[in-house]
């Protein structure tokens, strides 16, 4: 569904989601709002992806490129072992639900592109559900 929409759409999406996740991740740690942070770290962290998905690197490499980036830049706004540490896997966490959610019910694969699942969700409905199983 939203995979029709043009890649500049597409990356503003994800950048959107990125930054909602990394603001809930940052907020549920430090009790603190950190609105610019957030929105910034989202369009590094899109804009690195997309630049290494556009030289042809492999899916493995899209996703795993900026993981170095998301630790410099959550040391920069935090500066604590614990902290970065347990938001980082806070981040992932909201970050994985946010996928599951748009990959499954509205077809969207931008947030992690090697892990599809739009052909999940129609294995979960219930049968009967309306469809033909003749696919």
């Amino acid at each position: 569904m939203l995979n029709s929409l043009p890649a500049p759409i597409l990356l503003d999406i994800a950048i959107l989601f990125t930054a909602l996740a990394w603001g809930l991740g940052l907020y549920l740690v430090d009790k603190r709002v950190y609105l610019f942070a957030s929105l910034a770290i989202g369009c590094f962290v899109c804009l690195f992806g997309y630049s290494v998905a556009s030289l042809g690197a492999p899916v493995w490499a899209v996703v795993a490129a900026p993981l170095p980036l998301d630790v410099l830049l959550l040391w920069y706004v935090l500066r604590k072992p614990r902290k970065i540490a347990l938001a980082y896997v806070l981040i992932w966490a909201i970050y994985i639900v946010f996928h599951m959610l748009l990959s499954s019910l509205l077809r969207y694969d931008s947030l992690v592109p090697a892990w599809r699942l739009h052909s999940w969700a129609r294995l979960m409905r219930p049968p009967f559900s309306g469809e033909s199983s003749t696919r």
